[in-house]
């Protein structure tokens, strides 16, 4: 059927149809599957290994050069190898429900990512050099412990989405966010009555 809707198309428009623009770019999910596509020459641009039992991110990741999208989801990751800055290609990346207690900083170098997911873990504080992501459309760091916002975020021209649900966050500090970054879908739930000592604990 598909050779026959191809034959159809091809008929109508001759050499101007893309072929490879028909075929979507394989998503690998798992380690040996993206190993054996490898070394038959192909190229890795998609990895699924959510539930994959993880305390460490595969150094395998570390050849995919051309990776553009990962998801580290619902693993037992503490925290992420610096070598992923090498992964510069990036341009979404998920490490939702794991255990990272830093923003791991080597994600300020991928210049090309537009979404980042980052919610259920432990991060305390947004960078403050997160406008260093110039593309970045998404940002999601729902349930976390995040005590810090820096106003670097207003100078975010393509941010459009910054969740940060079930993070505990007094009426005032919703209302300068609101106020910083107006264009922006804020996700926040209601206010607290939180009262947090000078270390932000």
């Amino acid at each position: 059927m598909r050779a026959l809707i191809f034959i159809f198309l091809f008929s109508i428009f001759g050499t101007d149809i893309n072929v490879s623009a028909q075929v979507p770019t394989p998503v690998y999910e798992s380690i040996q599957g993206a190993i054996i596509a490898s070394n038959n020459g192909l190229s890795i641009e998609r990895l699924d290994l959510t539930r994959q039992k993880l305390t460490t991110v595969p150094i395998e990741i570390r050849g995919f050069t051309d990776l553009r999208e990962l998801n580290l989801n619902k693993n037992r990751l503490v925290e992420l190898p610096d070598w992923m800055n090498e992964l510069t290609d990036m341009e979404v990346f998920s490490a939702e429900r794991n255990k990272l207690d830093t923003f791991p900083e080597f994600i300020l170098s991928w210049n090309h990512l537009r979404l980042l997911y980052l919610g259920d873990n432990l991060i305390p504080a947004i960078p403050i050099n997160i406008d260093r992501l110039e593309n970045l459309e998404w940002l999601g760091l729902w349930s976390n412990l995040i005590r810090i916002f820096p106003a670097s975020l207003s100078d975010m021209s393509n941010l459009q989405t910054l969740d940060l649900l079930y993070n505990d966050m007094t009426y005032l500090e919703q209302t300068w966010l609101r106020e910083l970054l107006p264009s922006v879908l804020l996700e926040m739930s209601d206010p607290c009555n939180c009262k947090f000592d000078e270390s932000g604990n």
